[in-house]
C-alpha cells in the first residue's frame, strides 16, 4: 500500500513534454507546406507569364516586321533606324503580353560572294517582350533579336 501513495506524477509531467513536441513538429511541418504550396504557385504563375512572353516572341519571329502585308507590327514601313512598333496580345484565359519592336537597321553580311558588296544583306529588330498572367502577379521580361534577309540596305548599322 505504501507504494501507491508515494507516486509523483512523472508519467504526467514526461507525457505532456512529448505531447508539446509532437505539436510543435506537426506546426512546423504545416508551415512548411504552406511555403511549398506558395513557391509551387508562384512557379505555376511564372511559368505561365513566360509562356505568354513566348507566343509573342513566336509571333513577331514569324515573319518580318518589314512585311506588312502579313505581319502587324510595323503598319508603316520604318525608313529610319529605332524605329518602333508596339504589339499588344491578350490570350483568352487572361494573360496578356505587351511587344516593343525596334528596327536596328540593315547591314550587309559577310558572304561567299565572289563580286565585292554583293552578298546578301539582313535587317536587324530587337523585341523586347513583357508576358503577364491573368492576375497580373507574375510577370516575364524577355529581349530577342531578330534577322531577316533583304534584297538591299538603304540604311546601315
Amino acid at each position: 500500500m505504501l507504494t501507491r501513495n508515494r507516486q509523483s506524477g512523472a508519467v504526467l509531467v514526461v507525457s505532456l513534454v512529448i505531447l508539446t513536441v509532437l505539436t510543435l513538429i506537426g506546426v512546423a511541418s504545416m508551415s512548411g507546406s504552406t511555403l511549398e504550396l506558395k513557391v509551387a504557385s508562384n512557379s505555376q504563375q511564372h511559368d505561365t507569364a513566360f509562356q505568354t512572353a513566348q507566343n509573342i516572341i513566336e509571333i513577331v519571329a514569324s515573319t518580318s516586321p518589314l512585311n506588312t502585308v502579313n505581319f502587324q507590327v510595323f503598319q508603316t514601313d520604318p525608313t529610319a533606324v529605332n524605329y518602333e512598333q508596339d504589339l499588344k496580345y491578350v490570350e483568352a484565359n487572361g494573360t496578356s503580353a505587351e511587344a516593343v519592336v525596334t528596327y536596328s537597321g540593315c547591314r550587309v553580311n559577310i558572304g561567299s560572294s565572289l563580286e565585292e558588296g554583293k552578298a546578301p544583306a539582313s535587317n536587324f529588330f530587337r523585341a523586347y517582350v513583357t508576358g503577364t498572367n491573368s492576375t497580373g502577379s507574375a510577370t516575364s521580361v524577355q529581349v530577342q533579336g531578330l534577322r531577316y534577309p533583304a534584297a538591299a540596305c538603304t540604311t546601315s548599322l
